[in-house]
């Protein structure tokens, strides 16, 4: 047997490009080089790797698995070693020489990577090449009108106060929006030219998953924010303590991905879930679709599956990123329902242990339901009525009993509660949000407020036909798969809400873990929204008239369900989340420099702030008090510094609770720092001025500084 090891092709492009990341890593500084030689060891050494995985697809497809399954491989080996060690910049060198390595010991192809290249580049075939003319120049100009779109969110973007972004764009880019959708429904209706209609679905779903990316230039949220200062502190220090067994595989990956491409982590984070989403949930619903022979007509229901508003896909956690995991798995079973055996097997595992490795709370389940779906694969009619029970209650049950063991080793992090005392609980989440007040709007407004709280209803009744039309038209034997995976994360969720209270965790994310599941059981079943899509287009493929009323009727409902992907601000919604800010940047150094950038002080401020000083002064600041270590900045945590601050801000700006907060930390200084958006921002203003020794205002009164010396 001949190993791709004695290809003279691959021996000697392998060195070369390994030695040019290799460099990347240790020479050189560009990030444009950088990233660009890193690129192409990824995808070349994926090639080889997909060639494994799938021998009889076609290259793209081997690029694009083998590359996922590369990086991958990666993560999973840096976060072992991680666990055990840490990560620098020689084990990053030892892992990229190891794969190589590992790659070269399959068998060689028959054929060479560069033969024939030049017909074999197309994802399919160009046996659709002389598609319509018309259908090719309305591609050109939707490709200009999103490029377009994208240039115009670039260029709004933002540094100050901002709740919505919604609130920067004018009426003429949604009228864009709406037209280049219309175009695009359009053509992916007309189109057989495979390649181009990817192409576009990709920039489209881009474009939709893109607005925070582009327009919020510190960033959005608040955890987001947490995990870069964690990976910004690994970076610097190769390890944090305590080491703990979640968000591994995202740190590792952006650590060792900065490591080679110079590239900040700051960008590295933020565009690490949105971009991969966006260049791999078009492409790996398409493939396992297609492959169980879905491909017609697939095109205009692919483009329309941000009609869910995808918000869990639009900023980097490590939750994100796990549920973009799920997403890729959920493809890969598709497939592997027509074509499984060993080797796509191991790519699945590849792919679930990352999603472990990236987050426990997502990767166990998904390991349960991918190690079920081989199973169920492999299993007969009557094996099938005993599989269904057993597998729906381990999942259901892995997840609470994995938060049980972690409450364990952490002293009891978890209280259990009566469940039908609070089912209440579950229900709530499902209800509308308590910023959003319909009656104070105008009629038009209202009308969207309304189809958002019909939106869930609406998605659920399209996935339970698409569910239908698999089992009664097309009897895909699979389906009963995923309504039981369906079924087993629902009852998951409902036990955690329900049943666990969370110690330490702030009112308002209490239910976090069981909506996560939630959201997994939905990504779980995005393939049956696209059949369901998919039939409505067949049946009207040969009426051009109802094409183009179709085309209508959804360009404006994905215009509204991508407005409400991201937070609105307008008569009806009262959303108060606010994103980090050059003047909170400001603040913080300001702060610092007072004190010579000594830590011998405590800030009370809202959670922007906090994460704001984490952000730019990392972990290497904490205070030692009666409850433990505790952030020199309150941090919403539950944390004592953070109560602190809740009673300066909702009851009074009293000196007497800056005086306890300094007695609790031991120290002889505080800080009190008020926000131009936190109501009443005047009249805490004015009353923190009668008792602070000190206080400054800064940013052209975007931030209020408050300063006490402790009398005792």
């Amino acid at each position: 047997m001949k190993l791709i090891l004695s290809t003279g092709k691959y021996t000697i492009l392998g060195v070369i490009i390994s030695t040019l990341v290799l460099l990347s890593l240790w020479k050189l500084t560009n990030p444009a080089w950088c990233t660009g030689f890193y690129l192409l060891y990824l995808l070349f050494f994926g090639y080889y790797l997909g060639q494994f995985f799938l021998n009889k697809e076609k290259r793209i497809w081997q690029i694009f698995w083998g590359t996922l399954g590369l990086v991958g491989t990666m993560t999973i080996i840096l976060s072992i070693i991680y666990w055990f060690y840490q990560i620098n910049r020689e084990v990053i060198t030892f892992v990229l020489i190891l794969m190589p390595i590992l790659i070269s010991l399959q068998p060689a192809p028959e054929e060479d990577i560069f033969s024939g290249v030049e017909t074999k580049i197309d994802l399919e075939s160009y046996a659709y090449i002389k598609s319509y003319l018309s259908t090719k120049l309305l591609a050109g100009v939707i490709l200009f009108g999103q490029l377009l779109l994208f240039a115009t969110l670039y260029d709004r973007e933002y540094s100050d106060t901002i709740i919505s972004p919604w609130t920067l764009l004018g009426n003429n880019f949604f009228i864009g929006f709406f037209i280049v959708s219309l175009m695009l429904l359009w053509v992916l209706q007309k189109s057989k030219h495979i390649p181009t209609n990817l192409l576009l679905i990709t920039t489209h779903t881009g474009l939709i998953l893109s607005v925070v990316l582009l327009i919020f230039k510190y960033g959005f949220g608040f955890d987001p924010h947490i995990h870069e200062a964690t990976e910004k502190w690994i970076s610097q220090n190769g390890f944090i303590l305590p080491k703990q067994p979640y968000y591994i595989g995202q740190y590792v990956l952006v650590v060792m991905n900065n490591a080679i491409t110079h590239v900040s982590i700051f960008t590295l984070d933020k565009i690490l879930v949105p971009v991969s989403a966006f260049l791999t949930m078009p492409l790996a619903l398409y493939f396992g679709l297609s492959r169980n022979d879905f491909k017609y007509k697939i095109f205009p229901a692919l483009a329309l599956v941000p009609l869910i508003p995808l918000t869990f896909f639009i900023v980097t956690t490590p939750n994100n990123f796990a549920l973009l995991m799920t997403l890729l798995v959920s493809a890969w079973i598709w497939y592997e329902n027509k074509f499984s055996y060993y080797k796509t097997n191991f790519l699945g595992i590849i792919l679930t242990l990352t999603a472990c490795a990236v987050h426990a709370m997502i990767g166990l389940p998904l390991l349960i339901i991918y190690l079920g779906s081989i199973l169920f694969k492999k299993s007969n009619h009557s094996f099938k009525l005993i599989f269904y029970p057993i597998y729906i209650i381990i999942l259901s049950l892995i997840v609470p009993l994995a938060l049980y063991a972690n409450s364990i080793l952490n002293k009891g992090s978890i209280i259990f509660q009566n469940t039908f005392t609070h089912i209440s609980d579950f229900l709530v989440i499902f209800a509308r949000p308590h910023y959003i007040m319909i009656d104070r709007g105008p009629n038009l407004l209202k009308l969207l407020y309304y189809y958002r709280d019909a939106l869930l209803p609406i998605m659920l009744i399209i996935l339970l036909a698409g569910i239908i039309i698999a089992i009664k038209k097309y009897h895909t034997k699979i389906t009963g798969f995923f309504i039981a995976t369906a079924l087993g994360l629902i009852i998951s969720a409902f036990f955690i809400i329900t049943t666990i209270q969370f110690k330490d965790v702030i009112s308002y994310d209490q239910k976090l873990y069981g909506q996560r599941l939630l959201d997994m059981a939905l990504i779980i079943l995005l393939p049956f929204f696209v059949l369901a899509l998919r039939e409505v287009f067949m049946l009207i493929k040969s009426q051009a008239g109802k094409q183009v009323l179709a085309s209508l009727f959804f360009s404006g409902l994905l215009l509204v369900s991508w407005f409400f992907t991201y937070p609105t601000r307008d008569n009806i919604s009262l959303y108060t989340g606010q994103n980090m800010r050059s003047a909170d940047v400001q603040t913080v150094h300001f702060i610092a420099n007072r004190n010579n950038n000594k830590t011998d002080y405590i800030v009370l401020s809202n959670q922007i702030i906090g994460v704001t000083a984490l952000r730019e002064f990392g972990f290497g600041h904490y205070i030692k008090t009666p409850a433990g270590e505790q952030y020199f900045y309150s941090i919403p945590t539950g944390g004592p510094l953070y109560q602190y601050f809740r009673k300066i801000v909702y009851e009074e700006p009293k000196r007497e609770w800056m005086e306890q907060a300094m007695k609790f930390a031991g120290v002889k200084k505080a800080y009190f720092v008020h926000t131009n958006y936190w109501a009443p921002a005047a009249e805490i203003r004015d009353k923190a001025k009668l008792e602070a020794d000190e206080w400054w205002e800064l940013v052209d009164g975007r931030v209020w500084v408050f300063e006490y010396v402790s009398k005792e």
